[in-house]
């Protein structure tokens, strides 16, 4: 009688498998790394490029085989920004993380203990190809996949070869040419812009941590260090002659047509900032979303409005839909899906200013 759980579950497991299409949205899944750190295909620092999936029976010749391919190719593979991830038949993290240092591979080494995810992207694990890989959009469509006994060196050049958007035309047929933004022109005219950014250098005082109530009577600037940058800091809005005026205008000009957009009732903000970049970004390099944490899941939309254009760089950039920036002009509301995946690429020169918020209403908040 078998006695390990998954070998207890596998005879009924094969009904689950989901067979793999082009273009199909990539299923997601919540797997642990060999040190036990739980991933999921939209953490933020696999997404906005192009993802290798490696399905791999460890032990096998050729699992040994693509591993040692896999580790030849890192170089090449970071170089055009493809992400890897290993899912490994073997549930041991001990071992996983032995064949990870055999191999040297600096990817996540995952176990699934389940099956599951071998399922989800078309294999009964232990009754399926020791090896399979599938290389996911950076949209997370189904690109392409290979399975063994195709040679390891064979599927990496043509890895290599399909996320080469400089040298192969059909890689950018499966590029977004846009990402789904939306743009409000003339917002704020160009000299009300600059009349928000009179008072950020002069009257606003610097705090490091939000003033307690009644230690602060209006706007007041502090350091944001998202992802550790070190190029940011924002005014917090206080002065209510400002902010009912931009409200006039946010609920006038740019509520009405999310909600003929987007079909929703833009009822309350957050606080509106003003933020400037000036400098060197530092910190990771990487991009974030708005309302993954429970604090921000209320969150539905993301204002940016640029209140200047006298920079260099600075644009906003959502990896999943390509390496498009978007600078919209002063005054232009940008909005976009607080759940997006985006970067404020560094400032080259002069300083970036933008006001922002997240938007939503009653019926996101929790209940």
């Amino acid at each position: 009688m078998p006695t390990r759980t998954y070998d207890l579950a596998a005879p009924q497991l094969g009904d689950y498998v989901q067979p793999l299409s082009h273009g199909a949205l990539a299923l997601p899944f919540e797997i642990r790394d060999h040190d036990g750190r739980a991933l999921k295909l939209d953490d933020d620092f696999l997404a906005g490029g192009p993802l290798l999936l490696v399905f791999v029976d460890p032990a096998s010749a050729d699992g040994q085989q693509g591993l040692a391919t896999l580790a030849g190719a890192m170089p090449a593979l970071q170089q055009q920004d493809v992400a890897c991830l290993v899912v490994s038949a073997n549930s041991d993290a001990a071992a996983n993380t032995t064949f990870r240092q055999q191999f040297g591979l600096n990817v996540p080494f995952c176990g699934d203990s389940t099956g599951v995810v071998f399922a989800s992207y078309g294999i009964h694990k232990g009754h399926g190809p020791t090896v399979r890989w599938v290389l996911l959009t950076a949209n997370r469509q189904v690109r392409v996949w290979y399975d063994a006994p195709l040679s390891a060196d064979t599927v990496m050049q043509a890895v290599l070869t399909l996320s080469n958007t400089d040298a192969n035309r059909e890689a950018i047929t499966w590029q977004v040419p846009h990402a789904p933004v939306l743009i409000v022109p003339n917002v704020l005219t160009r000299e009300e812009c600059a009349s928000l950014l009179a008072s950020f250098e002069t009257r606003s005082p610097l705090m490091i941590r939000p003033p307690r109530p009644g230690e602060l009577d209006g706007n007041y600037r502090i350091p944001v260090y998202e992802h550790n940058r070190q190029d940011r800091v924002d005014e917090i809005l206080k002065d209510q002659t400002t902010v009912n005026f931009l409200d006039q205008r946010l609920f006038g000009r740019v509520v009405p047509m999310i909600k003929k957009s987007f079909g929703f009732d833009v009822s309350r903000r957050e606080d509106l900032h003003i933020a400037r970049y000036h400098g060197t970004r530092e910190g990771n390099i990487m991009g974030h979303r708005d309302n993954v944490s429970a604090a921000t899941a209320y969150r539905r939309f993301a204002l940016s409005m640029n209140l200047n254009d006298d920079y260099d760089g600075g644009e906003v950039v959502f990896r999943e839909f390509g390496d498009r920036g978007y600078k919209p002009e002063p005054g232009s509301a940008m909005i976009f899906s607080s759940a997006l995946l985006h970067e404020v690429l560094e400032t080259t020169r002069g300083t970036r200013y933008t006001l922002i918020s997240h938007l939503f209403n009653e019926q996101t908040l929790p209940r």
